[in-house]
């Protein structure tokens, strides 16, 4: 929360079903809070700083604003009122990490307005939320909740897996190049930046790779970003931090909270074709997976100590996070469907801001009704805007040409 300067809301507004009531509205506050323990964690801040705790409240009050529309638009008031939340700084020691509010017209709720903090759940934990208040059981809810996560990563097997994470991080950052992009002249103004960029081609490529190596999808994608990391830089071997969601693990599957954590894993690239990367960033992204779940803490402490034994800032802000629905697929696409769609491409700034801030790098990719999108958001401190459009534009050329080359050489 220092870092990026803000409390990472997920969520916005909805328009309500017909019938719905502010009493309904509350009762569903009140369902979350009373069902989710991470909805009802306030911090603990030493006087003078140092280490924060977490508080979980046996009981508590939460406020669920009411705004009548006064004759304007309500889904206009309900927009901007999610703005408000989104841009209001969050005080995690005395509010609960959720902010809702109903927007009336006439006199009759419209939309709901509901925010929550990413540090209280991710979008599996918000899922989770919305299945939990539509059944409004009464059962216990299921799952290893939070306190019970804190007694296993505290116990003798859960600080094991954060030793054999650290190990494993230890030796990346032992042998890695201090920077992730080259350096840029200096950060733009205002220095935080972000790009979409919109391929109907790079999905159809993708499907043809993974198709014709039987690898795991997001394993494919760590290779071609790994290549086009290369391609934009000349730096090698690759570090990435993979957004894993922890779900696999026992317990974690339905639990509203935040299990996503960033591994850290490292792809050699220099001199290799495709079919070299691939089996290097599978064997990575295995172990990135099995290993992101530690203590972050440690991972902060270990970068300050190796970097200091090795006289180099080291930078591990190098992020990518596969958003693709692992469902979705279709038959694999000739050379000439996935070349006939590269027109279609497009690329754009659509953020340019002071505050708050960004990562030096997250590349999100997700699912859209025309392809994929490429969202990144950059710190121009630590890469050019320049080198962040060549690598969106990399990512989708390398793909496209290793796709187009296997498809040719199986047609010959």
């Amino acid at each position: 929360m220092r870092t990026l300067g803000h409390w990472m809301p997920i969520g916005g507004a909805l328009p309500l079903r017909p019938g719905t009531t502010v009493e309904d509205v509350a009762g569903e506050l009140r369902h979350h809070l009373s069902r989710h323990p991470t909805l009802r964690t306030l911090l603990r801040i030493p006087a003078g700083g140092g280490t924060p705790t977490q508080e979980v409240h046996a009981s508590g009050v939460s406020l669920l604003e009411v705004y009548d529309t006064s004759g304007a638009d309500p889904s206009d008031v309900a927009e901007a009122l999610a703005g408000r939340y989104r841009d209001t700084d969050l005080d995690f020691t005395v509010e609960y990490p959720i902010r809702m509010a109903v927007v009336l017209r006439d006199g009759v709720p419209s939309h709901v307005v509901a925010l929550i903090s990413h540090f209280a759940a991710d979008g599996a934990g918000a899922q989770a939320m919305l299945r939990d208040v539509a059944a409004r059981s009464s059962a216990p809810v299921a799952g290893r909740q939070p306190l019970e996560q804190a007694q296993w990563q505290a116990s003798p097997a859960g600080r094991r897996q954060n030793e054999s994470a650290l190990r494993h991080f230890e030796g990346i950052l032992r042998t890695m190049p201090p920077a992730r992009f080259r350096a840029p002249a200096g950060p733009e103004r205002p220095r935080f930046w972000r790009a979409g960029f919109d391929s109907a081609a790079l999905p159809l490529a993708l499907r043809a790779l993974t198709a014709r190596t039987g690898a795991d999808p997001s394993a494919v994608l760590l290779a071609v970003f790994a290549m086009a990391v290369h391609a934009t830089c000349g730096i090698d071997p690759v570090v990435v931090r993979p957004l894993v969601s922890n779900r696999f693990r026992p317990g974690l599957a339905d639990v509203v909270c935040t299990a996503v954590q960033a591994g850290l894993c490292r792809v050699p690239v220099a001199g290799l074709d495709f079919d070299d990367v691939l089996p290097q960033a599978r064997r990575a992204a295995t172990t990135a997976y099995k290993l992101a779940y530690f203590d972050q803490r440690d991972l902060f402490a270990l970068v300050d100590r190796v970097g200091a034994e090795r006289g180099e800032r080291l930078e591990i802000g190098c992020f990518l996070n596969d958003r693709r629905d692992p469902s979705a697929g279709g038959p694999e696409p000739t050379a000439g469907e996935i070349e006939a769609t590269l027109s279609r491409s497009a690329f754009g700034w659509v953020v340019r801001r002071a505050a708050p801030g960004f990562e030096p790098m997250i590349l999100d990719v997700e699912d859209t009704a025309t392809g994929l999108r490429c969202t990144a958001h950059t710190d121009t401190a630590h890469i050019s805007p320049a080198d962040t459009e060549a690598l969106l534009r990399h990512l989708e050329r390398i793909a496209v040409a290793c796709a187009v080359t296997a498809s040719a050489v199986r047609s010959g």
